[in-house]
């Protein structure tokens, strides 16, 4: 999956179960904790002060799913 499509799919996602078919779709095998952390750092971009300091949706996307 490229980057912008995965951005996209991030920009959906609601709850833990959402990331872990996420991951999944990229071929990773996440526990629930691991899909919990990335929930928490994809809501944290969605908001205006999170992209003024640099934590951006793509950013997430190559930290947390390394694309």
């Amino acid at each position: 999956m490229d980057e912008k499509t995965l951005v996209e799919k991030m920009k959906n996602v609601v709850i833990v179960d959402d990331v872990l078919a996420l991951a999944k779709e990229l071929g990773l095998d996440w526990t629930y904790e691991q899909a919990d952390e990335a929930l928490g750092r994809i809501n944290a971009t969605k908001n205006d002060i999170a992209e003024l300091a640099g934590d951006t949706m793509e950013k997430v996307a190559k930290e947390v799913f390394g694309i």
